[in-house]
């Protein structure tokens, strides 16, 4: 039987541009910057190659969203432009000001810390944790062994713990 690799493109995109974007909108907070981090990690998964078949293009989606808004943030960074402008429609607005000066303030700080993660310890940290892929699903979309995925979530949180636990603790303003 001659089975064809090619996913359906159509259904693809359909079944996954919410989620993709809503990826990174998380990370980037901008909904320009968004939708462009979007197209990129769709382009870019057109681009991969049929052999050996994706087995979970979510994850794989996900994956090339998370990179692609990293590397965004990253060069954002670079640019000495950490913070970006609020436009109308790019943050939600929440009823509690100083609630959500404090969480914004929060998303920057893990944001920043998981810049410094090495990238794949970045990857599996943002799949696991904040988009709530299995470690299956994540070993697949990386093609990492699951023991592999356990160790650099391991890693990341005792990262990330140990930059950040003057935050949790609030010994920084």
């Amino acid at each position: 039987m001659n089975r064809s690799f090619d996913p359906d493109w159509d259904q693809l995109v359909n079944e996954n541009a919410q989620r993709v974007f809503a990826v990174a909108m998380r990370i980037l907070g901008c909904v320009h910057e968004a939708e462009d981090a979007s197209q990129e990690a769709f382009a870019q998964a057109f681009q991969f190659p049929k052999h050996p078949p994706v087995n979970c293009w979510t994850g794989l989606l996900v994956r090339l969203t998370t990179m692609r808004s990293l590397d965004r943030l990253r060069r954002r960074n670079g640019k000495k432009h950490s913070a970006h402008p609020l436009r109308d429609g790019d943050k939600l607005v929440k009823n509690d000001p100083a609630g959500g000066m404090i969480a914004e303030e929060l998303r920057g700080q893990l944001l920043t810390a998981i810049l410094r993660l090495p990238e794949q310890q970045a990857s599996v940290f943002w799949m696991i944790a904040i988009e709530q892929l299995s470690r299956d699903e994540v070993a697949s979309a990386l093609n990492l062994s699951v023991e592999a995925v356990s160790t650099a979530l391991y890693k990341a949180r005792k990262s990330l713990s140990v930059e950040l636990g003057s935050y949790c603790l609030g010994g920084k303003s």
